[in-house]
């Protein structure tokens, strides 16, 4: 499924681009991200817990940041495994200036496999986007309270 948007922060693009890939604020931004254990600078170990329509499901992965230019884009790959199947999504995000602050756009694909997937292809783009809106909202939180 695709996935795609933007969002203006309030905040320069390297001020941007530090509070997307700050561990800490990936870990409360993102639903459903109980931890988020750093591997090395671009590569983390995570257990998620997502649920759709009723179907809730633990997950065990990791996040990789590739493709960096800071202040300016990335990719962001994640990958998880559990009892209720598999998720991965491939997202570039970009930062340009806007303003006084920048606008980041997100431009991805999101697979969903297993138990999960059987929700419905229709249900399940509808849930992603309103994760995906969630955890940009929560950084653009946490960058209003850094302002």
């Amino acid at each position: 499924m695709h996935l795609s948007g933007e969002k203006v922060f309030p905040t320069t693009p390297m001020e941007t681009y530090q509070l997307l890939t700050d561990p800490s604020v990936i870990t409360k931004a993102m639903p459903g991200l109980k931890s988020l254990e750093p591997e090395s600078e671009t590569r983390f170990k995570a257990q998620m817990e997502v649920g759709v329509a009723g179907i809730k499901g633990s997950y065990d992965g990791e996040l990789e940041m590739a493709d960096i230019a800071p202040g300016e884009h990335y990719r962001l790959l994640i990958k998880g495994e559990g009892s209720m199947g598999f998720l991965e999504s491939d997202v570039t995000v970009t930062m340009t200036a806007d303003g006084e602050g920048t606008k980041v756009t997100y431009d991805g694909e999101a697979k969903v496999g297993g138990k999960v997937a059987g929700v419905g292809q229709r249900m399940l783009s509808g849930v992603a986007k309103l994760l995906v809106n969630q955890f940009f909202n929560g950084v653009l939180k946490a960058a209003k309270q850094s302002d």
